[in-house]
This record gives structure tokens, C-alpha cells and sequence, in this order.
């Protein structure tokens, strides 16, 4: 990046450290708000690691100049010179609400707001807000750091050019942007991923296989050609008359839950909330957490660097 503005991230959960970190790693000046500070430092900590991690792989700068460009802060005030700002807290429209109507009261009315949301709608995010045109959604994808794809968003009443300074910063972050031609629920990528992790949970539930070998299905099938060719450009390589065929006989016995199902809603009544639990639909001791975060940044750095070398598009 060229001169950027400073970039204020505000939350210090899941989501922030890395979108930080993208910033950062492209030159931009970045500060991190959270509620406290031992919440900031903690982030912070984390933004360092995954500096590391990019500079140890030559997909960014050394870590320390990627850190030295981030600060915390405990204080919205400090956030008053910033030329983006990104929320990235929990996914709770009530939540969003206060952070960005305290946001709007701090910034210049210049300033860019942005929505990390995963798939809320903008317009309902923006409801609020004095001045709706000016935030979009910037949907960064986790782990931010190392995911290419930014989904860029608009409400009923963003500004079109809202939009376009939104996609000519994701590509000058060297992130690539996507971009929502309307508005509607998870977005791209969210509603494709639920769909499948839908499916596999009905197909678990039915006792058709073990979690262990739908995902093994899933890593070893689509999976490993999706990055590749997209969904519909295999649809038509495969020939459009062939899917047609199929989907007559095997979209009638597709689930359709429009409920969370019994297998998801009884692991969460019993605490079994996944990895950060030690048991979801995998039992998740400490070393496998570990493990498969470790193979999952491997192959994201992998896929990333082809992605930079140019052996790889996103067309």
C-alpha cells in the first residue's frame, strides 16, 4: 500500500488479530481496540505469532516491522484519525449496533466503517447509524491472515463508491475481493460452506459414516479439486445434462432442515461446543487442536504461496 491511512480493528477475538495482521503486512499503520487492556495485549500477542508465521514462509515482511505497525488501544477515542475502520466483534446485530454508533460519534465523517460480519445483512448492521451509505462489509475469512478472499457487501443504502474504495483496498492489501452484486444472508461463502456442513451432519446423524470419514470424503473429493475449478465451472466440465440427471434422483433426498438439526443442537446442550470445548462431533485433546491448526496453516501457506508465485489466479 501506498501512503495508507491508519486502519482501526475493533474486538480482539477470533477474527481481529489476523485482519490486522493482512493490514499490517501490506504497510498500513494499525490499531487494535478492545474493551480492556489485557484483552489488546492479548490480541497483540497473537498478531505477532501470526507475523511470524508469514515472515517464516517469505509471505510478508519481517515480523517485526509487520508488529511494529500495530498498536492497542482501550480507548474508541484514539481511533479519531483513523481512515478505515473495521468492526470485527461478536456476530450479534445488538452488539454491532452499540460499536458502530460509538464509532460514528469518534470518526471523521469521511472515515470508511466496515463490517466484518460472516453474513448478516449490512442494511440491519447499518439500521442505527446516522450516516448508513458509508459502511459496507468487508468479510474476512478465517485464519484473516492467511485466507485470500475478502467478500465485499453493500446495504439498500450503502454508496456505490463505498463499494469501490472497499474492493481497491482488499487488492491493496494483496487480498482478493469478491464482491455481492445484492444483498443477501452469509454471503458466498458462508451459505456454500453451511450447505455441506449441513449435509454431513444429517449424513452423520442417518449413521450413513463416521465424522471421521465424511470429512475424510470431503478432503479427498471436492475438496482437493475445488481449488482448482469452482462448483460451476465443474458443473460444466462435467456437462450440465449430467448434473441435471443427478440432481433429478438426489435432490429429493438431500437434507432440508430449516432448523438446526439434533445433532448439532444436542452437542451444544451438553457443552460439546467443538475444539474450544475438548469435544464436538471429534473428540479434541489439546495436541490434536494442535495438529490439525498446524496442517490446516500448512496448507493455507502452501495454497497461498502458489496464489503469489502467479501459478495460480483467482479468475
Amino acid at each position: 500500500m501506498s501512503g495508507p491511512p491508519e486502519i482501526a480493528v475493533v474486538g480482539t477475538g477470533t477474527m481481529a488479530p489476523g485482519i490486522a495482521v493482512a493490514f499490517a503486512a501490506a504497510g498500513a499503520a494499525v490499531i487494535v481496540a478492545g474493551r480492556t487492556d489485557a484483552r489488546v495485549a492479548a490480541a497483540l500477542a497473537r498478531a505477532g505469532t501470526m507475523a511470524g508465521l508469514l515472515a517464516d514462509h517469505e509471505l510478508g515482511p519481517a515480523a517485526a516491522a509487520v508488529s511494529g505497525r500495530i498498536r492497542g488501544t482501550a480507548d474508541l477515542a484514539e481511533l479519531a484519525g483513523a481512515g478505515v475502520v473495521v468492526e470485527a466483534v461478536s456476530e450479534d446485530v445488538a452488539v454491532k449496533h452499540a460499536v458502530l454508533t460509538a464509532l460514528e460519534a469518534v470518526v471523521s465523517p469521511d472515515t470508511m466503517l466496515a463490517t466484518n460480519t460472516s453474513g448478516l445483512r449490512v442494511t440491519d448492521i447499518a439500521a442505527p447509524l446516522a450516516h448508513p451509505e458509508r459502511l459496507v462489509a468487508l468479510h474476512f475469512w478465517n485464519p484473516a491472515h492467511l485466507m485470500p478472499i475478502v467478500e465485499v457487501a453493500a446495504g439498500e443504502r450503502t454508496a456505490p463508491a463505498r463499494v469501490d474504495d472497499a474492493t481497491a483496498l482488499v487488492r491493496a492489501i494483496g487480498k482478493v475481493p469478491v464482491v455481492l452484486q445484492r444483498e443477501v444472508l452469509g454471503f458466498l461463502g458462508t451459505r456454500m460452506q453451511q450447505a455441506v456442513v449441513r449435509e454431513a451432519i444429517a449424513l452423520l446423524d442417518a449413521g450413513v459414516a463416521s465424522a471421521a470419514d465424511i470429512d475424510l470424503a470431503v478432503r479427498t473429493s471436492f475438496g482437493i479439486r475445488f481449488p482448482a475449478i469452482g462448483p460451476l465451472e465443474s458443473a460444466d466440465l462435467s456437462g450440465l445434462d449430467v448434473i441435471a440427471a443427478i440432481h433429478e434422483y438426489l435432490l429429493p433426498d438431500l437434507d432440508r432442515s430449516t432448523a438446526p438439526q439434533p445433532g448439532l443442537t444436542e452437542r451444544v446442550g451438553r457443552g460439546e461446543l467443538g475444539a474450544k470445548a475438548g469435544s464436538g462431533f471429534h473428540d479434541w485433546p489439546a495436541e490434536r487442536v494442535a495438529e490439525v491448526t498446524a496442517r490446516r496453516d500448512r496448507e493455507l501457506v502452501r495454497r497461498l504461496a502458489l496464489l503469489r508465485t502467479g501459478e495460480e489466479t483467482a479468475a
